[in-house]
């Protein structure tokens, strides 16, 4: 009976190594697979970064233009207007 008691827990323990054995395996493949999600995840966010920074960077230079062009057609109007009241 002892004997019996004394291989089953054998088993146990060898069955018990095998699923410790298991689990280690399975954490360093979802660990590998986490690393490689986690690093796409990055590069893909890094490269919309990277397309929102050139969109903001072309509206900056588009409105920068319009600001210049508005203060010159201003400019334009002044000098007229200048030259209209020196003129009388």
């Amino acid at each position: 009976m002892e004997e019996k008691n004394h291989v089953q827990k054998e088993e146990l323990l060898e069955k018990l190594s095998e699923i410790y054995d298991q689990l280690e395996e399975l954490e360093k493949a979802l660990d590998n697979n986490l690393t490689e999600h986690r690093n796409k995840l990055m590069t893909d966010q890094f490269a919309k970064l990277d397309r929102l920074d050139g969109r903001i960077s072309k509206l900056e230079r588009i409105y920068q233009n319009i600001t210049f062009d508005k203060k010159r057609v201003g400019n334009l109007h002044q000098n007229t207007s200048m030259k209209l009241e020196l003129g009388f």
